[in-house]
């Protein structure tokens, strides 16, 4: 099993143990609600702001062709 795989696993893992604590918390429900759509939009924004940066990474390196 490669590193990618094995580090996608884990993180994979991570998540699912992030969401069953949240989820298993003494809390009300429109809080649980609320952290999880925070903790979903900020995943969100931390995703799109990878992907921006891959792709202007390309363009740079194909303008540089």
């Amino acid at each position: 099993m490669d590193t990618g795989k094995s580090l996608l696993c884990f993180i994979a893992g991570a998540l699912t143990g992030a969401v069953a604590a949240v989820l298993l918390a003494p809390d009300s429900g429109a809080n649980t609600r609320a952290r999880i759509r925070q903790g979903a939009s900020d995943i969100a924004d931390k995703v799109k702001g990878k992907i921006t940066g891959n792709l202007c990474s390309i363009e740079r390196a194909l303008e540089e062709e």
